[in-house]
């Protein structure tokens, strides 16, 4: 059986850009899923305009603790927030703080947040049928091992922990030019997803393959050499990918700017395009949600 697939996109309602990226990579490329972030002031845009508007496209959580306002309220999690209301973490503080320090009054604020986010989604009807992490937060110790209880708690059949593929690269890329920075991340993020896969089982799952930590946000450069290598001879495999339209996320205030610049970046642009150009390089792959595959016999995958 050809290979499962499944092409996600990340940042759906984290701004118009990004959604509006999302539909067309869903309609005219090979994004069969993507994940809802819940808050962010255009997450209502994305539900209309993407999650109600094509019903096939797989939808799980992208659970955020670094861009926008909490779902719960500001004094619910006084932790989690700024002055002005605004989540206020990013990866390596909360990675310190929540992974290594292990704050237990954090971890439990976390936890909260966590339940409101995903109880917004299904109280608007959506069933998600993956969980993931803003900047991958969901892979820091102690909150991973929330985000699989959380799964289980709602019958949430997917939580990214996917190993990194390894790629065989056409002549002539330079792997460092075009990883850049991703190469550091890329070995923090293996490290903590082969730590936590111990904690799937019971319900929950996630990708046996994953790419790409070491290329996040330049898939379009490795795009044509992912697919046409062929499926691994078992096992799902998830493209994580970040199409985007950037004139439209001009401007948005997500209280972080790292975010708002990757958002207007021609890479989204770039993205976008490889998702529509890879159509023709599918063969032997059989593309898919995560939905679609928890409702399948483990094994026919």
């Amino acid at each position: 059986m050809a290979g499962a697939l499944v092409v996600n996109a990340d940042d759906l309602g984290v701004s118009r850009g990004a959604t509006l990226g999302i539909v067309r990579a869903h309609q005219e490329g090979i994004v069969t899923s993507a994940s809802l972030a819940a808050t962010t002031p255009c997450y209502a845009h994305a539900l209309e305009t993407c999650v109600r508007a094509f019903p096939k496209l797989g939808v799980g959580l992208h659970f955020t603790l670094t861009s926008g306002r909490p779902v719960s309220p500001a004094t619910a999690v006084p932790d989690l927030v700024d002055t002005q209301g605004v989540l206020r973490w990013r990866f390596l503080s909360l990675l310190r703080a929540a992974g290594i320090a292990g704050r237990r009054d954090l971890l439990e604020q976390i936890d909260l947040e966590l339940e409101a986010q995903i109880q917004r989604l299904e109280s608007d009807g959506i069933r998600p049928d993956h969980i993931n992490g803003e900047r991958h937060v969901h892979l820091i110790p102690g909150i991973f091992e929330r985000v699989v209880a959380a799964a289980r708690r709602h019958a949430i059949p997917y939580v990214r922990a996917g190993q990194e593929m390894r790629l065989r690269l056409s002549p002539g890329w330079d792997t460092l030019r075009i990883a850049g920075p991703g190469a550091a991340k890329s070995l923090i993020l293996g490290a903590l997803t082969r730590r936590g896969r111990r904690h799937l089982g019971d319900g929950v799952r996630s990708a046996e393959h994953f790419a790409s930590y070491l290329y996040s946000g330049r898939l379009d450069c490795i795009m044509s050499d992912l697919l046409r290598q062929g499926p691994p001879t078992e096992g799902v495999t998830e493209v994580m990918v970040h199409p985007g339209v950037p004139e439209e996320s001009l401007g948005i205030d997500l209280g972080n700017p790292d975010v708002e610049r990757y958002l207007a970046s021609p890479d989204r642009q770039r993205e976008l395009d490889a998702c529509i150009e890879a159509r023709q390089w599918t063969s032997g792959w059989r593309p898919t949600t995560f939905g679609q595959l928890a409702r399948e016999p483990a094994g026919t995958w």
